[in-house]
């Protein structure tokens, strides 16, 4: 086991590291914390003493504070621990600031220390604990040395720079509290303010910014928990938040901005949607704790949003307004990214001819992050493989899940590993390393993870771990499993929070992961711990896995306290509580949807009438939505699925082909997609592109992927290359992998109806004939009895049958089914 040294000053031993160090003892063990009164002998601290100490020593610990700067036992100890890293002979150092009257620039603080780590005040000794157990197991593994340095790589930008050092030096208006930097994620919006900040000599490039994540189904409360988890406050008492009023939380959230305003820090805010909402809506909660009497005009947060800011929520004072300053970022121009290539080549002392550097600057389409893997690409697998698989570069943005986890295909540890990460919001390495037993590889993954931007790090001092988004929903989707024996052992954790359930005891994203999972295992908590995000957390997850009862039941229950809830948090429960209530086709429906308003309003009522198979109505309502709201992509996904319902192939065609194109490595698109071209008319450039989306589904590699391959296979040998073998083969085992959803029979009998297989036809519409399926498939049983009447010679029932008993097609999907029947009049 590893051995910490702590070096201190006598003064902070009582009020701060003798707690640190009480806990230390109970994780590690007394005999890995070398401690003054622990350690060395009564009265005996001597310059031996501290050299065996640091000799034993893997990781040096600095409380840095007023009178540790001034006491010559810590000076000698920085000394003796700066000759041993020198030697490399000591293997870490963490200095933790734990006076707010000592700035991370502070003079007295050694050059070494101030120019090569993150220094930054904690408040509390139990923050200040978690994060030398952090380093402590990050002792087992080296971070990637040059991490920072490429991180710090910067080009361009000229006219965002000048607006954001105008902005700065307008005294016509008051100091911006707040800077938003807006724009696709990876397009360099939280590097372009970073520069921003270094350039006007605001801070220092040594500066540690803190960071926290907010996401669409987090509030204030979120805000609260996660700005206290940095560590800048003294204890918080978080019992009762759901109950608190609106404005005693904004009051709390103002406090806590105060304090990081009056220790002069600035905090970066990851947002995917919660104070800058997919309207462009910015939250009132936020620009109201802005507002409060309690924040100066001060710059302390800087904001990294998707979404573009257009509006504000609620009522906003001109002067409130002026305090939010924002910047939309565009992708990279021609000459700024092949200056970021030039650079990054450089920073990996790799040479290239100038036809190369032509090649590549023309596969570019202005992310940062696409330089990166380009650069990564040639450094790992050569000049020639890239130029033999340029589609790799050209596709990165649109596949970058995919194209980041190619190498991972088959690798089960590595794959259920990132699933174990992508169930949180961040993790700290001591969560993990508990979860995996110690077990070193694991934390070798997360080196590789960051190293590859599939992961980064957060927090005060960059302590917990973050799954990029766009992985973290291409692996929810795809349904990656974690390890039994890691979900084993997150139960015991579980378990074990349930017993004594302080927050003391827990880093925040440990702490609400495990208040969100007793939440979902039906398990007896204090209520008073709930926040509403835990409630809407909980039910995407269930809605996600089908359980639309128990979504029903949790939004009833956040409901019962609305009156406290910020109101996009309410409309976030109710709008999956009315999908939860289609699926099953409730009529409660019906009265909550009155509660939503706008475009909204109609897509619901567009996924109810397709849930109970009014499918006519349902293209009314989603036309009216897509009217409200341009663009609406969600509403395109939908209405594809009603064409395709009723089987409209060629008039869901060209959605489908745009949901595909914006969204690649999405296998519900890819089959959408398919099934429209593989009902088009038969010709070479249909046959390349259902080729190009069964490859497509093969490289995602999932269990539902797989089974889609193996239906796509299927339909591309009964319907293009004849073979009824082949076809049979292939459908029955998609069949056979998931006997539970039934699309693959349905293509089964399109197969059999191309190969005159009457007998195989009566026997899929016997099954759908079933009590459990009539109702659902009404309208599939009915097109298969009609198509069966017309293959056996009775054209003229077969259209009857079909007018006189399918439900709510429109006339002319009716029309183009009956056109299809008459067809076998020529056969």
């Amino acid at each position: 086991m590893q051995k910490v040294f702590l070096s201190h000053s006598s003064a902070d031993k009582e009020s701060y590291v003798r707690i640190v160090a009480k806990k230390l003892i109970n994780n590690i063990g007394e005999e890995n914390v070398i401690l003054d009164e622990i350690t060395f002998q009564q009265a005996r601290k001597t310059i031996e003493e501290i050299e065996k100490g640091l000799n034993e020593t893997d990781l040096f610990v600095l409380f840095i504070s007023e009178t540790s700067l001034e006491s010559e036992w810590v000076q000698e100890e920085i000394f003796k621990a700066e000759d041993l890293w020198n030697k490399k002979r000591l293997n870490q150092i963490c200095p933790i600031i734990i006076s707010e009257k000592i700035a991370y620039d502070n003079p007295k603080i050694p050059d070494w220390l101030r120019e090569n780590y993150n220094l930054q005040y904690v408040s509390r000794p139990t923050k200040a604990e978690q994060i030398i157990e952090q380093r402590m197991i990050e002792l087992s593994f080296e971070k990637h040395p040059r991490l920072k340095e490429r991180n710090e790589i910067f080009v361009g930008r000229n006219d965002l720079i000048g607006l954001f050092e105008e902005r700065m030096d307008d005294f016509e208006k008051s100091k911006p509290v707040c800077m938003v930097a807006s724009g696709i994620k990876s397009v360099g919006r939280r590097t372009l303010l970073k520069h921003c900040i270094y350039k006007s000599n605001i801070k220092k490039n040594t500066y540690p910014f803190p960071e926290i994540s907010l996401n669409y189904a987090e509030s204030v409360e979120d805000f609260i928990l996660k700005i206290y988890d940095l560590g800048f406050e003294d204890d918080l008492d978080i019992k009762g938040l759901m109950t608190k009023s609106l404005a005693e939380k904004i009051s709390l959230a103002a406090d806590l901005l105060a304090t990081i305003q009056r220790l002069s820090d600035i905090i970066f805010i990851d947002d995917n949607g919660c104070i800058i909402n997919q309207d462009g809506e910015f939250a009132e909660w936020f620009s109201k704790t802005i507002e409060s009497e309690k924040i100066k005009d001060k710059f302390s947060v800087c904001i990294i949003s998707r979404y573009r800011l257009r509006t504000f929520s609620g009522e906003i004072s001109y002067s409130t307004k002026e305090k939010i300053a924002h910047y939309e970022v565009s992708e990279l121009n021609k000459k700024e990214r092949d200056g970021l290539l030039s650079r990054y080549l450089k920073f990996e002392n790799i040479e290239l001819e100038i036809n190369d550097m032509r090649l590549i600057s023309g596969l570019l389409s202005g992310y940062p992050e696409q330089v990166f893997f380009a650069v990564q690409l040639i450094k790992e697998k050569g000049i020639e493989y890239l130029r033999k698989n340029t589609f790799e570069i050209v596709e990165y943005n649109n596949k970058k899940a995919s194209i980041l986890l190619k190498d991972m295909e088959g690798d089960v540890e590595k794959i259920s590993f990132l699933a174990l990460l992508s169930g949180f919001d961040y993790i700290s390495l001591k969560f993990v390393n508990e979860i995996v037993e110690g077990d070193p590889k694991y934390i070798h993954y997360i080196d590789e993870f960051i190293l590859k931007s599939i992961c980064e790090y957060v927090g005060v001092l960059k302590e917990y771990i973050r799954v990029n988004e766009t992985i973290k929903d291409y692996v929810t989707r795809n349904n990656y499993q974690i390890k039994d024996q890691h979900r084993a052992n997150m139960d015991k954790n579980l378990n074990k929070f349930l017993d004594r359930m302080s927050m003391s005891e827990y880093d925040v994203p440990e702490y609400l992961f495990s208040l969100k999972e007793s939440l979902l295992r039906g398990k007896a908590i204090d209520e008073s711990y709930l926040i509403p995000s835990l409630y809407l957390k909980s039910m995407t997850e269930l809605y996600n896995n089908r359980k639309n009862k128990e979504v029903i039941n949790f939004a009833y229950k956040a409901l019962e306290k609305e009156e406290f809830t910020d109101p996009r948090i309410a409309f976030e429960i109710r709008y999956l509580l009315c999908s939860a209530l289609a699926k099953l086709r409730d009529n409660r429906f019906k009265d909550e949807v009155q509660k939503i308003s706008g475009p909204n309003y109609y897509f619901l009522y567009g996924f109810y009438y397709r849930q109970i198979g009014r499918f006519d109505k349902a293209l009314e309502m989603l036309d009216k939505s897509m009217e409200r709201r341009n663009n609406f992509s969600k509403a395109k996904r939908e209405k594809v699925q009603v064409y395709i319902g009723m089987q409209e192939f060629q008039s869901a065609k060209e959605l489908a082909k745009e949901n595909y194109y914006n969204y690649m490595d999405n296998p519900y698109h890819i089959q959408a997609y398919f099934s429209c071209l593989i009902k088009s008319e038969k010709s070479k450039e249909n046959r390349e592109i259902l080729n190009q989306l069964i490859d497509g589904l093969k490289k995602i590699n999932t269990d539902v992927a797989k089974e889609m391959t193996l239906r796509c296979r299927a339909q591309v040998e009964a319907f293009y290359d004849g073979n009824e073998e082949e076809a049979l083969s292939l459908i029955g085992q998609a069949i056979e992998m998931n006997s539970n959803i039934h699309y693959a029979r349905i293509v089964k009998f399109d197969i059999c109806e191309r190969f005159d297989m009457l007998d195989e036809m009566r026997q899929i519409i016997n099954f759908f004939e079933q009590p459990e399926y009539k109702n659902k498939y009404h309208n599939n049983i009915i097109s298969f009895k009609a198509i069966l009447l017309a293959k056996e010679g009775q054209i003229d029932e077969a259209v009857d049958f079909f007018r006189g008993n399918i439900r709510d097609y429109t006339e002319d999907a009716k029309d183009k089914f009956i056109a299809k029947l008459e067809r076998y009049k020529d056969e």
